[in-house]
């Protein structure tokens, strides 16, 4: 079966579905140019979520994660999220500082959400409790934030 949209670019036809959820991931990642992901393990204590080498053309760096891994839901709590993700990480703040120096790491705590354009449904809730933000000072981490708009 065919919508009568389907002329029209970007339609979506019957038959598939719409994406009417939030989506939402937030991780903690290590990065530099090149070190090995598995001694950086060894350090800190913690199974990474994921590790990725160094390629071309990417990724650019040498990545070491630790993620809440992707959430699908009509709302989506960053501070609930991070929070957790960090109390997690919070017992080896003093073992990640050491693995940045060893290897002259750099630490960021990563938030990517799709929003979805149904106006029915609640917006993400952005922001960081007190001790995520301490946190994040003390192993000398910065925030990035990615937003996309879903497909309607």
């Amino acid at each position: 079966m065919v919508s009568p949209n389907s002329s029209k670019a970007g339609a979506v036809s019957s038959n598939e579905e719409v994406n009417n959820m939030n989506e939402g991931e937030v991780y903690f990642a290590l990065f530099a140019d090149e070190f090995d992901p598995d001694e950086v393990t060894k350090i800190i204590g913690i199974e990474p979520t994921k590790t990725r080498r160094k390629g071309y053309p990417i990724p650019r760096d040498t990545f070491w994660e630790y993620s809440t891994g992707m959430i699908e839901d009509e709302v989506v709590d960053v501070y609930e999220m991070s929070s957790s993700l960090i109390a997690t990480l919070l017992p080896h703040a003093d073992k990640i500082i050491q693995a940045k120096e060893r290897f002259g790491l750099q630490a960021k705590l990563e938030v990517v959400l799709t929003v979805t354009p149904d106006d029915t449904k609640s917006t993400p809730a952005i922001g960081f409790e007190s001790e995520v933000i301490a946190f994040l000072c003390k192993v000398g981490a910065t925030i990035n934030i990615d937003t996309y708009r879903g497909v309607n």
